[in-house]
């Protein structure tokens, strides 16, 4: 893996661990949003995703999630 990429996959985690430490006060600012956080810090949030890409300047290298207290089901 060169460092260039290992670089960008740390800080996505970074984020991502970020995202989820302040999951309680982002669900106060953005409930049931998609939250886009680059660097620890927040850049939009929108109820829809496609909406929400578009004011990304570098979506696919942006931690993108959904805020939201219901529990959320997923098919594997």
């Amino acid at each position: 893996m060169n460092d260039q990429l290992a670089n960008m996959l740390l800080s996505f985690e970074v984020d991502h661990v970020w995202l989820h430490e302040n999951r309680e006060k982002l669900l106060e600012q953005f409930p049931d949003q998609w939250v886009a956080v680059k660097d620890r810090r927040v850049l939009a949030s929108d109820p829809e995703l496609e909406k929400l890409l578009t004011k990304l300047p570098d979506a696919p290298h942006t931690c993108v999630e959904f805020i939201t207290r219901e529990p959320m089901e997923m098919v594997l």
